[in-house]
Parts: C-alpha cells; structure tokens; sequence
C-alpha cells in the first residue's frame, strides 16, 4: 500500500505545475447600425468629443467608460467597451432622455445636440 501511495503522489504533484491554457478573448460584440447615430456608435470617444464637444460627465467603470453630453433639450450618454478590433474602446451604445427623466429618442437627441453645437460655432 505505501508503495501505491509514492506512486501515485507524483503522478498527482506533477499536474499541479501545469497552468491552464489561456481563456480566448471574447468575440467582439456586432452592434446593429442605428439610423441617426452612424457618426457616433463604433467610433472612439475622440470622434463623439470632435462632434459633440467637451461631455459634462465622463466616468470609468472597469473597462467600460460613459460621456454624458447635454444641450438641445436633452441629455445623451454614449458608453464605450474595449472593442479589440478597433484596438481601443468604441461607442457600443447609447441613450438619451429629457431633463426631467422621461426617454426621449436617441438618434433625435444626437441629431440635435449635433446641430446646437454646429450653430454655436457658426456653421449652422
């Protein structure tokens, strides 16, 4: 029994070494296009600041980051994940509302904030 027991033992420790082959990085997300929004979902957050300006909020949580841009009577937040085939963090998604709480259209919204900020530096 002892001799079993130097045998296997061994056999045991010797997997104990051995790291676990590398979880393969998740396949990236396909986003669906959103009339309105082309400009602004699959692009990095240089591309929303360059036509939006200069967000109000721009918060980190873990890997993913939020801009909060607000004019033209709403208020839109645009959220940004690692996308490794653009290697940096693309717009995946994003929302907007009325300043009081109530949805409002996104694509409006942008459209909007778009045009506020065009007008405002004179070429609208």
């Amino acid at each position: 029994m002892r001799l079993r027991a130097f045998v296997v033992l061994p056999l045991m420790l010797a997997g104990c070494g051995e790291t676990p082959p590398p979880k393969p990085l998740p396949t990236p997300v396909a986003f669906a296009p959103v009339p309105g929004l082309e400009r602004l979902i699959g692009k990095p957050a240089t591309a929303a600041t360059a036509l939006l300006g200069v967000p109000g909020l721009d918060r980190h949580d873990g890997p993913g980051r939020s801009l909060q841009f607000v004019g033209a009577g709403c208020i839109l937040d645009v959220y940004f994940y690692p996308d490794p085939a653009a290697g940096q963090p693309t717009a995946r998604f994003a929302e907007a509302r009325h300043a009081d709480g109530k949805p409002d259209e996104t694509a409006r919204c942008f459209t909007a904030q778009l045009a506020a900020r065009l007008a405002a530096k004179g070429h609208g």
